[in-house]
């Protein structure tokens, strides 16, 4: 028996990164896609079972004809390729939102929550996964937010999902 797969895309990145916002408008131009910002049905920091729940969702939506796009930092805390449906995914394709230092200290500064060192350990994360997105095999495409808008991010990932596409 084949199994029937499906594309996947998701849309990975820091916090600070653009992530929820950036989902908000792509939601808004991309109507015929489900797009999900995984951080909506974490419960008790049990990102994992969330990542399940997303890929459960995403497979059964693509099953009746509408891909999904997930806004969530992948590989962690969320990682999808342990998932039961991620087999049921190809191909992935992964695209990789980021900002400057400045750009996410005023960010997450905003937020309250976030102290000096967890900002700045968050800054240094942010300049590895660049560098990583970009030795990766294949590499992975990124998308600056420090001064981009994210509905003009939302078009650039639009563009990025149709060209995948086609």
């Amino acid at each position: 028996m084949m199994i029937m797969t499906y594309p996947l895309f998701i849309v990975t990145g820091i916090s600070g990164s653009g992530k929820s916002a950036t989902s908000l408008e792509l939601q808004k131009i991309m109507v015929d896609f489900n797009v999900f910002d995984m951080d909506l049905i974490v419960n008790n920091d049990d990102y994992q079972t969330a990542c399940d729940n997303w890929l459960k969702v995403a497979y059964y939506s693509a099953y009746s004809g509408r891909n999904s796009v997930l806004f969530g930092n992948v590989p962690d805390p969320y990682n999808v390729e342990i998932c039961d449906h991620f087999p049921l995914f190809n191909p992935v394709h992964y695209l990789h939102l980021y900002c400057n230092g400045e750009a996410r200290t005023q960010r997450l500064s905003a937020r309250g929550k976030w102290t000096a060192d967890s900002i700045n350990y968050m800054n240094e994360l942010s300049e590895n996964l660049v560098q990583e997105a970009k030795t990766s095999v294949p590499p992975i495409p990124t998308i600056d937010t420090s001064t981009t808008s994210p509905p003009q991010v939302a078009k650039l990932i639009k563009q990025w999902i149709m060209e995948k596409l086609s």
